[in-house]
């Protein structure tokens, strides 16, 4: 998954840099998904990452999640639940098919619990945290994001 942004600020060997939101929207092919669900448009999220190619305030940035890491954390964030479910009926149906449906929520919630969790615990690994990957171009304006 690759992002693009501007360089807000830079501390010690780390950048602050705004993505998403704004006119990096009009670039993602998802943006009617999120207008649809939030029924407005997405602002701006400052994130950190590690300044591996020393760019400066302003400059426009490529970040990228690799490939394997986004795979396993789609995996985990909805298959998990779903498995859940799953389990939750088979193990609770043979006491009866209300139990059954109440076995799957049950399943299905406690699978959304422990991938928020997961979520939450990888989020801080490396492994899972967006990578500079390229300058696009120096002193750019926030409008440029999106090119």
């Amino acid at each position: 998954m690759i992002q693009r942004g501007i360089v807000q600020e830079i501390w010690e060997s780390n950048a602050k840099i705004a993505i998403g939101g704004g006119d990096g929207c009009s670039a993602c092919n998802a943006r009617e998904s999120c207008m649809t669900i939030t029924g407005k448009k997405p602002e701006a999220k400052l994130i950190s990452v590690e300044n591996t190619l020393n760019a400066s305030v302003g400059d426009a940035v490529e970040l990228e999640l690799p490939v394997s890491s986004t795979i396993q954390v789609i995996a985990l964030t909805f298959l998990l639940p779903v498995g859940m479910l799953v389990a939750g009926y088979w193990i609770m149906m043979p006491a009866g098919s209300t139990h059954g449906v109440l076995g799957a929520v049950g399943g299905l919630v406690v699978g959304m619990i422990i991938a928020l969790l997961a979520n939450r615990t990888l989020s801080v690994k490396k492994k899972y945290q967006m990578r500079m990957t390229a300058i696009t171009e120096k002193n750019c304006s926030e409008t440029d994001v999106s090119k």
